[in-house]
Formats: C-alpha cells, structure tokens, sequence
C-alpha cells in the first residue's frame, strides 16, 4: 500500500478532523441536466460518507465546470481547489480535451502532471479518474478519447497517483461499447451511469461499495 493510499485509510477513519473531498472535472462532474434530476457520482458519493457513514465533519466540494477541459481547472486552481484547503482532489478529465485530437496530448499530460503537483503541495492527496467511455460513431469529433485515458494512466503511474479507471471498467463490464442504459447521450453519463461511477470510486478506496445488485443490473 502507498503513503497516498494508506493517507486516505487514515481519513476514512478520522471523524473528529475537518476534511474536504474535492472533485473537480467538467460536465459529468458537475452533474447538470444528464442525472435527470438523480444523484451525480459526487452526490452519491456524498451520502455515502457524510450520511450512511456519519462523517459529518467531511465536506464534499464539487467544482466541476461543464465544457472545461485541463487547461481550465490548471487555470483556475486557485479557486476552483486551493481555496478550500482539500484533504483529497479527484480529478476527472479529457472528454472535452479529446476534442483537440493528438495535438492537445501532451499539454494534457502538462496539465495533468501541474494539478497533481500543486494539489500534494497542499498536502492533499490526488486522484485520478479516467472518463466513462463514449459511443464514438455518435461523437466522432471525441474520438481521441481513448489516447487521453492513456495518458490519465500514464500521468498516474509516472506520479504513483491514486488510478480510477472507470474507462477499463465500462469495457470490461461491456466489452461493445458503454451500454446504452449507462448514457444519457453520446458521452454524458445517465443517472444509472453516475451510480456506476460512484460505486468504482468507493470500492477503489476501500469503502464499503454501493448494494453491488443495483450496480451489477444497471451495467446490463
């Protein structure tokens, strides 16, 4: 087990600190009108701490920006993560990066590597989540996706960073294509797909994972 990993076992059972969870990403972070009114992964992941786990000192910050891409939250990091001093950082991103195809990859990488660095020099702990696959024959112009879920992987092993792979998940669990239950439209996570995103994130982190029949029926 890593110091980062071994860091967030120590949070999880720390009820007396003030602790902030960070997640910062684009539209599917920030939840908007693709949840059709249920719960965004943050939201689940917010309840599953502060009310079924009673973590009431534990605050859950989301300032995820739909249409932003690294360069944005790079940008505005003083305010979009610092300002909260933040325990943990969980950074989702690359859905929109992928709309500048090969040539954004390598300020990604930058951008990516730049967040990680300044957020441990807050003395949080980052993470790092790939985004849910898309379904690319009806969002052509993302079609490089897959080239920035490789560099999140890349940028992650390269900094020894927290992975969640929910990109390997999604095709893992469907090996197709994301199933159109879990997709709102192209490359928007639905509600079920948002339970699925929480779900990885908890049993990632050695949290007690969301009741396993619900996620196993909405990936079919």
């Amino acid at each position: 087990m890593t110091a980062e990993r071994r860091r967030i076992e120590a949070l999880l059972n720390d009820s007396a600190t003030p602790i902030r969870w960070v997640f910062t990403g684009d539209s599917i972070t920030q939840g908007l009108a693709h949840t059709n009114g249920y719960r965004s992964y943050v939201e689940h992941y917010a309840e599953r701490i502060r009310g079924e786990m009673s973590l009431f000192n534990h605050i859950v910050i989301n300032t995820g920006v739909s249409g932003n891409r690294s360069s944005d939250v790079r940008g505005g990091f003083a305010h979009r993560i610092e300002v909260f001093e933040p325990s943990v950082v969980l950074i989702m991103l690359g859905t929109n990066d992928a709309l500048d195809g090969a040539d954004g990859l390598e300020r990604f990488r930058e951008d990516l590597s730049d967040i990680i660095f300044r957020s441990r020099a807050l003395g949080a702990v980052p993470i790092l989540q790939t985004p849910p696959p898309i379904d690319v024959p009806n969002a052509p112009t993302r079609a490089a996706l897959i080239d920035y879920v490789e560099v999140t992987r890349q940028v992650a092993a390269s900094t020894r960073a927290i992975l969640i792979d929910h990109y390997e998940q999604w095709y893992a669990d469907s090996p197709e294509g994301p199933p159109a239950s879990l997709l709102a439209d192209a490359f928007h996570p639905n509600e079920n797909g948002h339970y699925v995103l929480a779900d990885a994130i908890l049993r990632e982190l050695g949290i007690a994972d969301m009741d396993s029949s619900v996620a196993t029926q909405v990936m079919s």
